[in-house]
């Protein structure tokens, strides 16, 4: 019999993976938190991307079976979301990015807190786990799981850690999306001053090429690539060839340094690629 907490990672492996494709940065928060709630008996998720401030930044919220983003109906509510007790003062202030709940922080003050008194009338539920994304940059950014009767078991802990990289993969898909859209793709000038984000979508690249890509630019061969985005050697030749003919470009080399000149990589991308022959990972790559 197979271990549930592999089976629930193996849906959230094979969630992030799939979200390479989409094109839609709601879609793709959406998904990631119902996910988060069927896996972790949630509610509600909260995305946190903002400064801990009671007077600022957005609350986007999703509750279960509903299927879009849900409203907080309360000022109050979102006031105190914003302020974050009690994870503002943990992460906010430290390098700790482990998930931890928020009676694990505050033990039994939690449940005769302002804000956990709050969210019970509003929400519904009793319990809150933080899940950061990993890292050291500032603002602290991640989600809020709520959840109704039970606190958070070990069980879920463990899942919420080992998920952590794969939701920050899903950020950082939700970033070159939102960029996209904020960009006005659709129309307008898209010269040379148009970000990255825009110009491999001009070429026709889909967000899975453009992760090839971006590691093709690291010198990592093939076999690597496809262990880095879970996908199998067949498939990174696959992308390449299309990465290869998209870029007007015969090998590794000439495609990276097509790239560069487009603007498609990001600045600190390696400017050192491997020459393609005579190399192992240029064989690996080439196929």
């Amino acid at each position: 019999m197979s271990d549930p907490a592999e089976n629930e990672y193996a849906r959230m492996l094979e969630l992030a993976v799939s979200l390479l494709e989409t094109r839609d940065p709601d879609h793709l928060w959406r998904a990631v938190a119902e996910e988060l709630m069927r896996a972790l008996g949630g509610e509600v998720v909260v995305a946190k991307d903002s400064e801990w401030a009671a007077d600022d930044g957005p609350v986007r919220a999703w509750r279960r079976g509903v299927g879009a983003a849900a409203d907080v109906p309360s000022r109050r509510a979102v006031r105190l979301i914003r302020e974050g007790y009690p994870f503002a003062g943990h992460y906010g202030t430290g390098q700790d990015r482990a998930p931890r709940t928020a009676a694990q922080l505050t033990g039994a003050r939690w449940r005769n807190s302002e804000t956990a008194s709050v969210l019970r009338q509003c929400l519904g539920t009793d319990h809150m786990l933080g899940l950061p994304l990993p890292g050291r940059s500032r603002p602290v950014r991640g989600f809020l799981i709520h959840r109704a009767g039970r606190d958070f078991d070990e069980r879920a802990l463990q899942y919420a850690a080992a998920v952590q990289p794969l939701l920050r993969a899903a950020a950082a898909q939700h970033e070159l999306l939102t960029d996209y859209a904020a960009s006005g793709a659709e129309g307008g000038d898209r010269g040379a001053a148009c970000p990255p984000a825009v110009r491999t979508f001009d070429l026709g690249l889909t967000p899975r090429e453009t992760a090839v890509l971006r590691l093709l630019a690291e010198g990592l061969p093939a076999q690597t690539i496809g262990r880095r985005l879970h996908v199998s050697v067949r498939t990174v030749h696959k992308h390449l060839q299309s990465v290869y003919r998209k870029l007007d470009a015969p090998d590794r080399l000439s495609a990276v340094l097509n790239a560069q000149r487009l603007g498609l990589l990001d600045r600190d991308a390696p400017r050192d690629v491997p020459a393609p022959a005579g190399t192992s990972e240029g064989a690996a790559s080439n196929g």
